[in-house]
């Protein structure tokens, strides 16, 4: 309870300051998931997931401040509430300063930083079994403290560098097994037209073993509405008890439809037997009775490996307030 009546507070004061500040503007969206989800093991390997109708969405409540300017300098920021439907807690989900110029940037607080393995229309997209490293690791929305900053430069109008920092967690690195993530993660993002290449590496550690990945992305845009993506990443690491792994990606988004494919990907190690998952995922949106800003999406998943199939199959409401 007191939980929802700080967001009520929050959100009646948002309200008020984007009457008072014309800099700042404000918008918000729900989205509910309605998923039934599906699935068996084989030889007698017991499912990580439960089977069964759940109800899922959220809130999502923005404040974008305008782009302000001096000359080719600006400063900008935005901060988003996400408010579950299921009644959890109240969470953060952007928060975040930008400022620079057209050549150097640098952005600071929670949010995501370059997409190395963009997945396209993944209204519904879950594994048989946890596997494969899409360079996401240290791409961001860090939400326990620790520093993650991006220090942005535009070589040319195509060709944009990033550097990316997530810094180490002094708590988490006094634990027996230490699990979370910090190193560098620098990225370069090539546009030409309809092309869009992108490249990228993370260096990090996790208590004391240190890891590499690197991962790339071929993307062409289909006219003003559509897009195909080919993603491809893998990691390493120094200790040999822990697996190396992949990930590969193919997904086409054109107007409403979307559809895609992942193969996840953990290798053997010692007595451990290679995780294989492959999964496909597909989406469609409508509109919803015609009303601007809202639209229903039926979408289904399915994914097996690991001796484990999983089915799910989704219809998402989006409405725009």
């Amino acid at each position: 309870m007191q939980n929802r009546i700080q967001l009520i507070a929050a959100a009646a004061a948002l309200t008020c300051a984007g009457m008072a500040q014309a800099g700042v503007a404000f918008d918000a969206n729900l989205e509910l998931d309605i998923t039934n989800r599906s699935g068996k093991a084989t030889e007698g390997a017991a499912p990580a997931f439960q089977s069964g109708v759940n109800t899922g969405g959220r809130v999502e409540i923005n404040a974008n401040a305008e782009l302000l300017k001096n000359g080719d300098n600006y400063v900008t920021a935005r901060g988003t509430l996400i408010v579950p439907v299921n009644g959890t807690a109240v969470t953060i989900d952007d928060a975040w300063i930008k400022f620079g110029n057209s050549t150097v940037d640098f952005k600071a607080g929670r949010h995501e930083a370059a997409d190395l393995f963009p997945v396209g229309k993944d209204t519904v997209l879950d594994l048989a079994s946890p596997a494969g490293y899409r360079a996401n690791v240290l791409r961001g929305r860090v939400i326990d403290g620790r520093l993650h900053a991006v220090l942005g430069l535009n070589a040319s109008s195509a060709l944009r560098f990033e550097l990316g920092v997530v810094s180490e967690d002094k708590n988490d690195s006094l634990l027996a097994a230490p699990t979370k993530a910090y190193g560098a993660r620098p990225t370069v993002v090539y546009t030409a037209g309809p092309l869009a290449l992108r490249a990228g590496v993370e260096s990090y550690k996790i208590g004391a073993t240190s890891y590499n990945g690197v991962g790339l992305s071929g993307g062409y845009a289909l006219g003003t509405d559509g897009n195909v993506n080919v993603n491809y990443a893998r990691r390493t690491s120094d200790n040999a008890t822990i697996a190396d792994a992949s990930s590969f990606g193919l997904n086409l988004v054109y107007g409403p439809a979307g559809i895609g494919y992942v193969k996840d990907k953990n290798d053997a190690v010692g007595a451990a037997a290679a995780v294989d998952i492959s999964t496909v995922y597909a989406a469609y949106s409508f509109p919803l009775m015609g009303v601007k800003g809202a639209t229903v999406t039926p979408a289904i998943s399915h994914s097996t490996g690991n001796n484990t199939d999983l089915t799910e199959f989704r219809v998402r409401f989006n409405y725009a307030f």
